[in-house]
């Protein structure tokens, strides 16, 4: 393909997509969300035209923090921070597109996981209407055999 056509899909996905659903299918052909975030996770999935990104997803079953006086963030107990911190995935910096492949590469320079960081995070794409879909074989799990991102464009 063409540069022609990564400025077709640059057009597309730049803005802000809200999450949609995270899906795991298994090798038994049974699915279930993604287990870090739950089957009500929340997240946003933003593209500059510059060729920055950002991606952040929160599990909203989390651990609450109790109401306090001061409502202060800082005042969470320890279990609410893990809580908070096990729920919740964020990464941002630069993307590439390989319309010929139909791949959208992130490429993390700063991360909630630090392991991400510097990496090449590949996702298969395709789009159904005003939906970016993510979905691919998946390689480090032996219990799942695909995963699936959806991502809906804010308008």
């Amino acid at each position: 393909m063409t540069d022609e056509a990564e400025a077709h899909v640059r057009d597309r996905i730049v803005g802000t997509w809200k999450l949609v659903s995270t899906e795991e299918t298994l090798k038994d052909g049974s699915t279930r969300p993604f287990p870090a975030f739950g089957p009500h996770a929340t997240g946003f999935l933003m593209y500059q035209r510059e060729g920055y990104m950002c991606a952040v997803l929160t599990n909203s079953d989390r651990l609450k923090s109790a109401d306090r006086a001061q409502g202060s963030p800082a005042q969470a107990t320890p279990e609410e921070k893990l809580s908070a911190a096990e729920g919740t995935f964020a990464y941002a910096g630069r993307y590439e597109i390989d319309a010929k492949q139909e791949q959208i590469i992130h490429l993390p320079e700063v991360a909630s996981v630090p392991g991400y960081v510097g990496s090449r995070q590949i996702r298969p794409y395709r789009f159904e209407g005003e939906r970016l879909i993510f979905s691919d074989v998946e390689r480090s799990d032996p219990a799942v055999a695909r995963w699936k991102i959806v991502w809906e464009k804010v308008r």
